[in-house]
């Protein structure tokens, strides 16, 4: 551990080319610790980067890094692990030392008595005031427009995927997208114009320790608070550290009890397919800490303007797998009943149209064709051949016994 003094607060770490001084540090509610960074010159009397932030981020120690080399070319990889060394002392000291509590247990009617029933709804069985939910799906798949829908539900208590909304000021943060591409989406949506309670944060963005007060006051009085995707408003530099994950979560979770509105999160999917949340990128801390998981996918039973979606969330029920639709004039995506029903319906169509391609294979009269001629002629396998042949039934004729010697042949 570096040697170090401390005056009035101040916590003062000398290195061969440069110092840093680290003020009033303090320690959160997770045990991180925060405070304000000066990297010096070695006489203390010249700013090499000044921040604060948390000292165990990597990107706050890279970002103090990167501002010093730029004003004395000094080597950002020794400032950075100057300052995890700061950080590893300081949290040592006894002055600022995390204090552990003992457990305290009460009876569990107590506990029930103490916890506040669930928010009011904002979407009917599904999104709930003081609720963190991701929407997750590949990229390109149409869960922003999915996203700002249920915005514009929820600003005018329209219904939103079949289910009813309850009206209520909305906040998005639009992180990813252009701000032409919103005006469009926008405008397409909302040819009468947009609705008043419909408000929209379009710079960049994080939510951190520092922000967070002043996030929760801007944020009070909301229904919804929308973050499109959550990774342009995170300080996580490791997807797939949990701890990393967990608690830029952790945030968001605080920011929906706190501010009782229901926050809405967007997250990617990898490349890899899964169900119940196990496509979702990066962490399992990802899934494990929300309330629930919208999913949306592209799927070979589905048009190409139609996608399922599936539900997965500790407070909901066995929720079915639906279809919605995009109507590409309004950019409104619209339900069309269960995925069961359109898988159902895709496996009828195929078998409908081999039917019709068998059909117009058929002479008109005797002796016909055997089923392998069939086959050869179009291509198809042996079961669609028969599947086809059973769905056309009576309407077509058949001779011959079936025999090896005597196959059956089918005409019109």
């Amino acid at each position: 551990m570096p040697n170090y003094s401390v005056s009035s607060g101040v916590y003062t770490f000398p290195f061969d080319t440069f110092q840093i001084q680290a003020r009033k540090p303090q320690r959160d509610r997770y045990g991180r610790i925060f405070a304000g960074l000066e990297i010096l010159t070695p006489d203390g009397q010249g700013f090499l980067a000044t921040g604060h932030g948390d000292l165990q981020s990597g990107r706050f120690r890279g970002d103090l890094a990167r501002q010093a080399a730029k004003r004395n070319s000094g080597d950002t990889l020794a400032i950075e692990n100057a300052v995890m060394a700061v950080y590893l002392a300081i949290r040592e000291d006894p002055n600022v030392a995390e204090q552990l509590p003992a457990p305290s247990f009460q009876s569990a009617a107590d506990f029930i008595r103490s916890v506040a029933p669930p928010g009011p709804a904002v979407v009917d069985g599904l999104l709930a005031r003081g609720g963190l939910y991701s929407f997750a799906a590949r990229p390109k798949t149409g869960k922003s427009i999915l996203l700002l829908n249920l915005a514009i539900a929820v600003a005018t208590g329209q219904p939103w995927l079949g289910r009813q909304v309850a009206r209520g000021r909305v906040l998005m943060f639009l992180l990813e997208d252009s701000p032409r591409t919103v005006k469009q989406r926008l405008e397409s949506m909302c040819p009468k114009g947009v609705p008043e309670d419909l408000l929209i944060h379009a710079e960049p963005f994080r939510l951190a320790e520092e922000n967070y007060d002043a996030t929760a006051k801007a944020c009070r009085g909301a229904a919804l608070v929308i973050c499109d995707p959550v990774i342009q408003a995170s300080e996580v530099k490791d997807w797939n550290s949990q701890q990393e994950v967990r608690d830029t979560f952790d945030l968001w979770r605080r920011l929906a009890r706190d501010t009782e509105a229901c926050q809405a999160l967007s997250y990617h999917h990898r490349k890899m397919a899964g169900d119940f949340g196990d496509a979702m990128a990066g962490s399992v801390q990802a899934q494990a800490t929300v309330d629930g998981i919208l999913e949306l996918y592209r799927d070979r039973n589905l048009q190409s303007t139609e996608r399922k979606v599936t539900f997965i969330g500790r407070d909901w029920p066995d929720l079915v797998d639906e279809v919605v639709a995009l109507d590409t004039a309004t950019l409104v995506w619209q339900p069309r009943g269960s995925y069961a029903e359109a898988k159902q319906a895709a496996k009828d169509g195929e078998c409908q149209a081999r039917a019709a391609q068998v059909l117009e294979l058929l002479p008109d009269e005797a002796p016909g064709v055997t089923r392998q001629e069939i086959e050869d002629h179009t291509g198809l396998s042996d079961r669609h051949v028969r599947e086809a042949l059973e769905a056309l039934g009576e309407s077509i004729s058949r001779t011959g016994l079936g025999k090896k010697g005597d196959p059956h042949r089918f005409h019109l």
